[in-house]
């Protein structure tokens, strides 16, 4: 069985004519810097959404310091939350500060692995 992504990269059956990812509605974005200019955009819908390196991510990551599930993000009833897997000794930090779970507003700075992002919410 071979296997499709769409154009936002998410992992999807050949027989689907749509991404059930991307029909989800758009709750904002996760930008990544690098020296201070944006280096890739993901976008973050509603619901639960995978960040890591594995094919199976909603926010798919290739950093080799990644696992392949390394954390999560929840946006419902307006708010939005990260949670750190901890399957990688590599922790997660917000605000500068580590954490297992936190909840995010517009503008926070998430470190995860070796890469910064700042998450945008609408």
């Amino acid at each position: 069985m071979w296997f499709k992504y769409c154009p936002e990269g998410h992992l999807m059956d050949p027989s689907w004519k749509y991404c059930p990812v991307c029909l989800a509605p758009l709750c904002g974005w996760l930008v990544r810097f690098n020296e201070n200019r944006v280096e890739k955009i993901y976008t973050i819908h509603e619901g639960k959404s995978f960040i890591g390196s594995g094919s199976d991510c909603e926010i798919r990551i290739l950093d080799g310091n990644l696992s392949r599930q390394h954390a999560y993000l929840t946006i419902a009833d307006g708010m939005c939350t990260i949670v750190d897997l901890g399957n990688n000794p590599v922790s997660m930090k917000v605000n500068r500060a580590e954490t297992v779970k936190t909840t995010l507003i517009d503008g926070d700075i998430i470190q995860l692995g070796d890469n910064t992002y700042k998450i945008k919410l609408l």
